[in-house]
């Protein structure tokens, strides 16, 4: 019998069947050894450079050639080799917005707007800048809400707001909480149940006018709620009167991309716990990801799996620490075209990484990693063996080992016995388990490593007698 590892099962304490996510770990559609895909090792975490604190937002900024984070109270800029250079101070502890534009890079945070013209950061005073908690640039204006009112930058003076360039969002009555800009250059105002959008007509002071019949049902919970990937949106969020959930939103339309185990993770928060959270996404060797950081969770949604196999099978949980369930150190990843790599802050402390293909480690240390297979029934039998699909031989250490378990109720699981997933450079090993024993029922197996080597798993099959 072959059985695929793309989904797993589980129980809870509920009495309800659920999907057990793998972690760390994530799908690759392939057509290989008669599975449609293979299950293959999260990349590892590097360390690149030394911030000033806690990550709170990066950028590159194509104008300047740099890249741009706010690390801790520190305005940064990172070398294409990893020196930083502390630029000017930001204040807060939250997360930041940093549009920018042909003169400057905008930072907005803690209520407050600074801007940067590549060596100094001067904080914006004047008497209309209000409290700003996102911002876009969109034809010369820095573009702003407070969580109420919309307002803009003057054209000829970026630093300087008039007090008569206010409106509101007017479709419903619920709080303006981000901004973003669409394909076509139009801002979108999320609200926490809504979407509209506002094209510029160069009106007199504010110069948008509302596009009436372009709005939607469907809104955030919270500033950083969303991020674009492909040219669609990709929102935690919902409609008024439903739970909180993931959805993709393109033009006029949107959907839930959210499984059932991932509503159900989900809605153990309440939105006062979700008011920090982040969405961000990254595309690397053709696969396309939405990464999800939640308070205690950090949720990966994989497009290509997807669209190829169901919502069912897209998700996973990345996680950091060996044993704990930490969420994902790696936070607010940034592509730096000067050197080709994903840099990332940290959501622990200073330190900067780069994702590691090479390696399944994060800053040198083992990582956890599990995946879990369906539920299988083989009632009255006899396991004699089972023989996983793996590419041996190619990892660099002498840590590659497994620890396989069995579950006969989905809630627990029993003894774990140890394989070598392979040695470097035993490129025929070969990875099987004997005599597992008697089955009255059904039977699910766990497959959980600790290693700082990669690996990746196709199928395995089961002979039982």
């Amino acid at each position: 019998m072959k059985v695929n590892l793309i989904k797993g099962d589980k129980v809870d304490p509920n009495t309800d069947y659920r999907d057990a996510l793998p972690v760390n770990m994530y799908s690759v559609k392939k057509k290989i050894l008669e599975a449609n895909g293979y299950m293959l090792c999260y990349p590892g975490l590097k360390s690149f450079a030394t911030g000033s604190g806690k990550d709170r937002g990066g950028v590159y900024n194509e104008r300047r050639g740099g890249l741009y984070r706010v690390s801790g109270g520190k305005l940064i800029s990172l070398s294409s080799s990893g020196a930083a250079h502390e630029v000017g101070d930001i204040s807060g502890t939250d997360q930041a917005a940093m549009p920018y534009s042909f003169n400057t890079q905008a930072v907005i945070a803690d209520g407050k707007m600074w801007l940067c013209d590549g060596s100094t950061v001067t904080q914006v005073t004047g008497g209309g800048i209000g409290s700003p908690i996102d911002g876009v640039w969109i034809d010369g204006y820095y573009f702003l809400t407070d969580g109420e009112y919309l307002y803009h930058t003057e054209l000829t003076d970026e630093s300087s707001i008039n007090a008569l360039s206010y409106a509101t969002a007017e479709f419903m009555p619920d709080p303006s909480l981000g901004l973003g800009k669409t394909q076509d250059n139009k801002v979108i105002v999320f609200g926490r149940y809504t979407m509209e959008y506002f094209v510029n007509v160069a009106t007199q002071y504010f110069a948008f006018k509302r596009i009436e019949t372009r709005a939607q049902k469907i809104g955030i919970v919270a500033t950083h709620a969303k991020c674009e990937l492909g040219g669609k949106w990709y929102i935690v969020g919902g409609r008024k009167e439903e739970s909180v959930s993931v959805h993709a939103i393109g033009l006029g339309d949107s959907e839930k991309i959210a499984s059932r185990e991932i509503d159900k993770i989900i809605s153990k928060y309440s939105e006062a716990e979700m008011v920090d959270i982040r969405v961000e996404g990254r595309t690397e060797d053709g696969a396309s990801f939405i990464l999800i950081h939640l308070p205690r969770e950090t949720l990966l949604f994989n497009l290509n799996i997807a669209q190829a196999f169901g919502l069912d099978f897209a998700w996973s949980l990345l996680k950091s620490g060996k044993y704990e369930n930490v969420p994902h150190r790696a936070i607010n990843g940034v592509f730096d075209p000067r050197s080709s790599k994903w840099i990332f802050g940290d959501r622990q402390g200073a330190q900067i990484c780069e994702l590691d293909n090479t390696s399944f480690a994060q800053y040198g240390e083992n990582s956890e990693w599990y995946i879990f297979s369906p539920f299988v029934k083989l009632e009255t039998l006899s396991i004699d063996q089972i023989a996983m699909e793996t590419i041996p031989g190619h990892t660099t250490l002498e840590d590659a080992k497994v620890a396989i378990s069995c579950t006969f109720n989905g809630l627990t699981y029993g003894k774990e016995w140890w394989m070598n997933y392979g040695q470097p450079t035993e490129y025929s090993q070969r990875f099987i388990v004997r005599r597992l024993g008697y089955v009255s029922d059904w039977i699910g197996f766990r497959f959980r490593g600790l290693t700082k080597s990669r690996m990746s798993f196709a199928n395995f099959e089961i002979m039982a007698s």
